[in-house]
């Protein structure tokens, strides 16, 4: 289980509501563990908290008001091969060449990157995905999604 998380006044919280449901269950769960339960854990510190939840807000845009990318999974995708950020593979089935989307994990792309990639994924949405949406209208919506999340 993963989870993106902001330190608050009051604790920690999810960064997202499906981060906020993660956290809520792990906490649960060290509630229940026995002693002598071991537990694997790994952590680190993100590039930017606001990026993160700017692309979540951006992959619920697209979720929001799209048929053919109705999930924030089937969006990622969609965002990663809209703004190349896939490596070329031969499909061993049928020989053809697909595009197979790169990681985006904070292990596998610094703050720098990360940037670009959201400044293209702004860009590739609105041009190939959500055509009839224009810039300030996503640009609202965006903040709309971000502010419900508190």
């Amino acid at each position: 289980m993963k989870a993106m998380l902001l330190k608050t006044d009051k604790g920690l919280r999810g960064a997202t509501p499906a981060d906020q449901e993660a956290w809520a269950k792990f906490r649960r769960r060290l509630e229940t563990m026995k002693p002598g339960t071991w537990l694997r854990m790994e952590w680190a510190r993100p590039r930017h908290g606001k990026h993160h939840r700017k692309l979540f807000a951006l992959l619920n845009l697209v979720a929001e008001n799209s048929e053919t990318y109705d999930t924030t999974e089937k969006a990622l995708v969609a965002v990663k091969l809209v703004t190349g950020y896939a490596d070329p593979i031969i499909d061993p089935t049928t020989g053809e060449l697909i595009q197979v989307p790169r990681s985006i994990a904070y292990d596998a792309m610094d703050q720098d990157e990360f940037e670009g990639f959201y400044s293209a994924a702004i860009d590739g949405v609105l041009r190939h995905i959500l055509t009839g949406m224009d810039r300030d209208t996503a640009d609202r919506l965006l903040e709309m999604i971000i502010e419900g999340w508190g």
